[in-house]
């Protein structure tokens, strides 16, 4: 089926972007890179893991060019490497792209609570490694139809939401970025604490390990790539742009965080958000304001930008007969009940609260690295046909390797957390039944 070609450049930038730069990159410098890593290693490993990404991106242009559909990473393996890898691959990339999904929805009740004095904590249902209330309930799961809403109305309509949310993010996170220096300088004492952080190679490995969710988001590209009104060779070009631009705001939201707290101060405060505790502290309500405005859109762009993905996904396998038929029906050229099912599983993941950041940083790293894995080994293979060298193929397969055994293997500090390994265990249990369904009935 021919579908519409209604993306643009810009609307190509913003989905990235948004996808990108989400829930992580505002909780992240408190919950990890500043309480645990350091803020050098956090830097030093952001900055690491841009370039390692840029350089598998390039297999991923490659391959554009070669299968403009979308499909992405699962359609290069079934192209190029076989049909049970293909499916491997897809399948987990949709539980990458997928639990994104909630773990974005569960943050815009941190963003509220935090400008409203926690005025969704009401309600107690249950405690799951932490209280889950009804306000805070409803509120995400009230978002995630919103947007399911925005997706089945149409991509032209979702990308134009995409636009005004990642315009928003950007101008804020760099102004405040810019407030910091011109209101502290660099020597304020609280940020020199964490600049005396030492340097630690495991911690900046650490980083590196979860590169593949960081900087998931350009990714998502391929999954959009019959809908691009523009030739397929700027792609590489715009998705360069989006992971260096990811990665600086990784950066900014990180030094913005470092002026407001002291590692010890993040350890022992009951602080939900560190960043907006930071911003609050310099520039009071009407900070946290302006800041809790680029969480939002940031929350949003994420949300909205792997609905799109994953839902596309999904239609892509079920399209080459490796998920059932129902999730090929379309309604103005959107996968309407792949998004259902999507929003349904991330309706479910909701109601473990807060507590789906991190399976969901695991998890989708796994998913991530294997992708990097498929598109790097198959730009090789399929150099290698044409009696080419390809060094950007070799690269990428022995990092998206490497990324995989550091998250894979329980022998090391970086590998998966129990409730990671449990989250992979019942996906691929579900992927091995979907993919028999037919035999089945």
């Amino acid at each position: 089926m021919a579908r519409k070609k209604e993306i643009g450049k810009f609307e190509v930038i913003s989905i990235a972007i948004g996808s990108i730069i989400g829930t992580g990159a505002f909780l992240l410098p408190g919950d990890l890179f500043l309480s645990k890593i350091g803020f050098l290693n956090t830097i030093i490993g952001i900055t690491l893991g841009a370039f390692l990404v840029l350089g598998i991106e390039k297999n991923y242009s490659f391959l554009i060019k070669r299968f403009p559909k979308a499909g992405g990473e699962y359609l290069f393996a079934k192209k190029i490497i076989g049909k049970k890898h293909a499916f491997v691959c897809g399948w987990l990339l949709v539980l990458s792209y997928f639990t994104i999904i909630p773990l974005n929805a569960t943050a815009v009740p941190v963003v509220i609570n935090t400008i409203f004095n926690d005025v969704l904590k009401f309600g107690y249902l249950y405690n799951l490694n932490g209280n889950i209330y009804f306000g805070e309930l409803i509120v995400s799961v009230i978002s995630l139809l919103i947007f399911l809403y925005f997706n089945i109305k149409g991509i032209k309509f979702a990308s134009m939401v995409q636009n005004i949310m990642v315009f928003f993010l950007v101008g804020i996170v760099l102004m405040f970025s810019g407030l910091m220096i011109y209101v502290n300088g660099l020597d304020y004492p609280t940020f020199q604490s964490h600049i005396l952080e030492p340097l630690n190679f495991s911690s900046i490995l650490k980083i590196l390990t979860i590169a593949p969710f960081l900087f998931i988001g350009f990714d998502c590209i391929p999954q959009i790539t019959e809908e691009l009104n523009f030739d397929t060779k700027k792609i590489s070009l715009l998705a360069a742009f989006s992971i260096l631009l990811g990665g600086f705001l990784y950066i900014c939201l990180t030094f913005i965080t470092s002026y407001g707290l002291t590692k010890e101060e993040i350890l022992t405060l009951n602080v939900n958000w560190a960043a907006g505790y930071s911003v609050g502290y310099f520039f009071h309500r009407t900070g946290v304001l302006f800041l809790g405005l680029a969480f939002f859109t940031a929350i949003v762009a994420g949300i909205n930008g792997f609905y799109m993905s994953s839902s596309r996904l999904m239609l892509a396998m079920a399209e080459e007969g490796d998920l059932p038929e129902y999730f090929k029906k379309e309604v103005h050229g959107n996968p309407k009940n792949a998004l259902i099912v999507l929003c349904g599983l991330s309706i479910l993941m909701s109601l473990t609260g807060r507590n789906t950041v991190l399976w969901s940083l695991d998890v989708s790293s796994v998913g991530a690295a294997l992708g990097y894995l498929y598109t790097s080994y198959g730009a090789y293979l399929l150099h290698k046909k044409e009696n080419r060298f390809s060094f950007f193929g070799i690269f990428g397969t022995a990092i998206g390797g490497i990324f995989l055994v550091l998250l894979l293997v329980p022998y090391f500090s970086t590998s998966l957390s129990y409730g990671s390994y449990v989250t992979l265990f019942i996906w691929c249990i579900m992927g091995i039944v979907f993919k028999n369904q037919r035999k089945l009935t």
